[in-house]
């Protein structure tokens, strides 16, 4: 029996790639970190937690929806007496809520049951505005609506307009007290604003953004000073607060929003996600006004989305700390500084974040460079390896990787389907599903380790360039179509293909060094990606984040595989087996020299 003993350079070497992605998943997830809440007795001009749910607590005592005119009413005002406290006259703007001549409108109400439109055809829209004058007219807007739902889910999971049963304590009290501490925050700093401040806390959103189009409708001119809008809104009720949505050509207003907020938690991956999901806030009736916006919203725990669990004793008071530290310093930033830079642009931002309080952030443009550098790097070095390699085996492990994936992905999506048509889970996606982190974590456990095992037998087969070629080969396909239709998001694939091709085109001397940073740059981008996506799709595509999930573990394995091995593989010709005539690569060795 051999002694195999590895020398502490040798160990070194192979413990090195593996140690940085460690250190990877410790920085990308310390972006989620959230803050812990300050208390009542923190100094009054930052921002407080423990302050901001005596808003929370004031406004989510009952449901309060258009439909249940009493409470809507009591809400209405207690938003109102929340300013008043403060020294402010709020403005209520009382508009009709329905033009049935508008298609939109009617549209609305033609939805509704008979004695839902009885409810509501004479009802108006009252938008609460506090205007905070500056010595400049430049302005920035804070929104957010004090309605509570009216979509719930029924007992099979479908969606329908009720009088709704949520309290409305996230969705929309986060937005709302963060406003009203923030707002009471700088009123304790006791200075007059350079630049001026615009409050609109919006009504009737929840069926159908009707405060704020109303608002674009019958009060236009009262904007024309807006530079900048800050809506906040709520999809869950835990984890980051997340700048989720930009207006078009976000490079200077993103800009902005990353330097004058310590601790964001975002990436263009969000926004350039959130324009082609057909979900809408309040922003829907301002982009196309021309406005520049940006959208801030908490996703953990969205079960309790529109539900009667959304109620203040839910409430992640960490949250709404993460919340109100965002909004104080971008609005701080605004109001104290004569000198506030004007936010259009002509281009995008692409940004991400490496760890937390650390942002990389370039123009679009260099996004597109850095996306071609990564397709070129990935062909190169399948065309420097192309005479030595067996193509055959090539397309049997993109074949393998490739069913791996979507096998696992589809396990996912018909457990989840099962369990909706079981009425285990709610169809809509909507309400509380005990089941949905397993679904997820099931899933990607079991595309992980088809993965893992089938990328480390390639190896020791000897067959290791050949699975390196399938993976960059797969990699750079994928990443044309995200560099043409979400561009802000192909980072999440650039850059991991950037990385493994870099590591793979490295002299055997420094590869260890190259494959420990590409292991850290593919873990800290794709685990908080991983995560976030998860909760943004999961409720009714589970299947779409498992396999998002597993994408990065055949080229995370390969760096760690190529940075740890003592020895350059090349294949050398043999003779077909039968076992070569499988795609699926599963048969006997090929001979590996060094």
């Amino acid at each position: 029996m051999t002694d195999r003993r590895f020398p502490a350079p040798g160990l070194a070497r192979r413990l090195l790639a593996p140690i940085a992605a460690l250190l990877g998943l410790v920085a990308g997830l310390s972006v989620l970190i959230l803050p812990s809440p300050a208390p009542t007795t923190a100094d009054p001009t930052e921002f407080s937690a423990e302050r901001a749910m005596t808003s929370i607590n004031r406004l989510a005592d009952e449901p309060h929806s258009v439909l249940r005119r009493e409470a809507h009413d009591r809400a209405r005002d207690d938003v109102i007496g929340m300013f008043t406290d403060l020294g402010y006259t709020p403005t209520v703007h009382s508009d009709p809520m329905f033009d049935l001549s508008d298609p939109a409108d009617k549209r609305i109400f033609d939805g509704l049951s008979a004695e839902q439109q009885a409810t509501l055809k004479d009802a108006p829209t009252d938008t609460i505005v506090v205007d905070v004058p500056g010595k400049s007219e430049r302005t920035m807007a804070l929104m957010a609506h004090y309605d509570s739902a009216t979509v719930e889910a029924d007992e099979n999971g479908h969606q329908q307009i009720t009088d709704g049963t949520s309290l409305g304590a996230a969705d929309d009290g986060y937005g709302v007290a963060a406003i009203v501490e923030t707002l009471r925050a700088l009123k304790a700093e006791g200075r007059q604003p350079e630049n001026s401040l615009k409050i609109v806390i919006t009504d009737a959103e929840e069926i159908g953004l009707i405060g704020a189009r109303n608002e674009m409708r019958h009060h236009r001119a009262d904007y024309e000073n807006v530079d900048l809008v800050l809506n906040l809104e709520a999809r869950g009720t835990s984890g980051p607060a997340l700048m989720f949505e930009t207006s078009p050509n976000n490079s200077a207003v993103a800009g902005y929003f990353l330097s004058h907020v310590e601790q964001p938690a975002t990436g263009s991956l969000l926004p350039s996600l959130y324009a082609r999901m057909p979900n809408t806030t309040d922003m829907a009736a301002l982009i196309p006004e021309g406005f520049t916006v940006l959208n801030i919203a908490a996703i953990g725990e969205a079960e309790h989305y529109h539900h009667a669990t959304d109620a203040p004793r839910y409430v992640d008071h960490s949250t709404l700390q993460h919340y109100g530290d965002q909004v104080l310093g971008l609005t701080r930033a605004w109001a104290f500084d004569g000198q506030a830079p004007t936010l259009t642009a002509d281009g995008d931002l692409h940004f991400f974040q490496l760890w937390r309080g650390m942002t990389v952030h370039y123009p679009a443009a260099v996004g597109t460079g850095l996306g071609c550098l990564a397709i070129i790097a990935a062909i190169g070095a399948v065309a420097v390896r192309a005479r030595s390699l067996r193509w055959k085996r090539v397309l049997g492990s993109v074949w393998g990787l490739t069913w791996r994936a979507a096998f696992a992905s589809a396990v996912a999506g018909l457990v989840q389907l099962g369990a909706m048509a079981m009425k285990w889970a709610p169809e809509s996606g909507l309400g509380p599903n005990p089941l949905l982190v397993g679904m997820f974590a099931g899933g990607t456990l079991i595309g992980v380790g088809l993965t893992v095992h089938f990328v480390v037998r390639r190896w020791k087969e000897g067959l290791g360039q050949e699975a390196v070629a399938a993976v960059l080969l797969l990699l750079a396909a994928v990443c044309v179509p995200l560099m043409v239709l979400v561009s802000g998001a192909a980072y999440v694939l650039v850059l991991p293909t950037l990385a493994l091709a870099l590591t793979t085109l490295a002299p055997r001397r420094v590869r260890p060094v190259v494959g420990a940073l590409a292991a850290f740059v593919i873990v800290a981008i794709l685990a908080p990606a991983v995560l976030l996506i998860h909760e943004m799709l999961s409720l009714s595509a589970v299947w779409v984040t498992v396999f998002f999930a597993i994408v990065p573990v055949a080229p995370l394995a390969l760096v760690l595989l190529q940075a740890g091995s003592r020895r350059t593989q090349r294949t050398t010709a043999r003779t077909s087996s039968s076992s070569d005539a499988t795609l699926d690569g599963a048969g006997g060795p090929a001979t590996a020299t060094a």
